[in-house]
């Protein structure tokens, strides 16, 4: 389903013996089926065996649907390899929780510096107050029909949306619970 295995949590590392004190460089790589690559510059909060947390601090102004994004955002990324989507936590510059947003993916691979994803186009979206919103459901339509894309992508997309839906809850308990390890400078070493 995409969750975190139970205590998987306290296999994790901080990559610094200072709390987010971010030495670590790694490279995000957002293979996308109708664009260009997107690659993202970020540093390692947390490494454990299977997953790596990141952080990228947002050089310009963007939108996720109808939230905006402000230059000097903070973006805390969470990639499990071979998970069925990435997670991002968005804060504005001032520390306040924007949302969470639910890429649905497939082939994520988490290697020495950098993480790789081919992106299936649907995503999630969890405002503060928990209410989700469906982004990009007609750009995969359109693009299904124009490209193709096979019957088990769009099997795959709409199990991954399901799991995530369904324990949304869980998932950030679990995320939320690593972030503040990390904070905390008390990941086990």
């Amino acid at each position: 389903m995409g969750m975190l295995a139970g205590g998987e949590h306290h296999d994790a590392f901080l990559l610094s013996a200072h709390p987010f004190c971010y030495a670590m460089k790694f490279r995000e790589i957002k293979r996308h089926l109708d664009k260009p690559d997107a690659v993202f510059n970020c540093e390692s909060v947390v490494r454990a065996g299977n997953y790596v947390v990141l952080r990228y601090v947002n050089a310009r102004p963007g939108r996720v649907g109808d939230q905006e994004i402000y230059t000097g955002s903070v973006t805390y990324g969470y990639y499990r390899h071979g998970a069925g989507y990435v997670l991002w936590k968005m804060h504005d510059p001032e520390g306040r929780l924007l949302g969470h947003l639910f890429h649905i993916c497939r082939n994520l691979h988490v290697g020495d510096r950098h993480v790789d994803y081919v992106d299936l186009m649907l995503d999630l979206w969890f405002d503060p107050a928990g209410r989700l919103t469906v982004l990009d459901r007609e750009e995969l339509d359109t693009y299904r029909r124009r490209n193709d894309l096979s019957k088990q992508d769009m099997e795959w997309i709409a199990r991954q949306e399901r799991a995530i839906a369904d324990h949304v809850d869980e998932i950030l308990e679990d995320f939320n619970g690593i972030l503040a390890l990390a904070q905390a400078g008390s990941a086990p070493l």
